[in-house]
């Protein structure tokens, strides 16, 4: 899980710097305080779904953008791998929890892409 935080923070620390963005005013953005971004981005915090829902927006991005960080096929081997791992060692009720947060993303991806297109018109 730890490889997944630091991936995950090292992709918010690339986007708000492509969009040239300060902690703080990402934090701003996102309604989240600008020290939470900061350990988030070190992978130092923990993050939920509404707090990557909340900085997505911050960004004006899907929370799929956020998860789709590695790039490099033995980036993505390794995370697999990490996943599997997690997975496999997993109770079935953590693994029905997993299994509802998919499914979960992948809405709450659709509902974003539905709100960024409605923000353009």
């Amino acid at each position: 899980m730890e490889d997944l935080k630091k991936l995950v923070g090292e992709r918010i620390r690339q986007l708000r710097k492509e969009r040239r963005l300060s902690q703080e005013e990402l934090g701003y953005k996102s309604d989240l305080h600008y020290t939470h971004i900061g350990a988030i981005e070190r992978a130092e915090k923990n993050w939920s779904i509404d707090t990557l829902i909340k900085v997505a927006l911050g960004l004006n991005v899907t929370v799929n953008d956020l998860l789709a960080v590695p790039s490099k096929p033995e980036d993505i081997r390794n995370l697999k791998k990490a996943v599997i791992a997690e997975i496999n060692e997993s109770s079935p009720e953590a693994l029905k929890i997993f299994s509802d947060m998919v499914r979960g993303v992948k809405s709450m991806e659709a509902n974003l892409t539905i709100q960024k297109r409605n923000k353009k018109k």
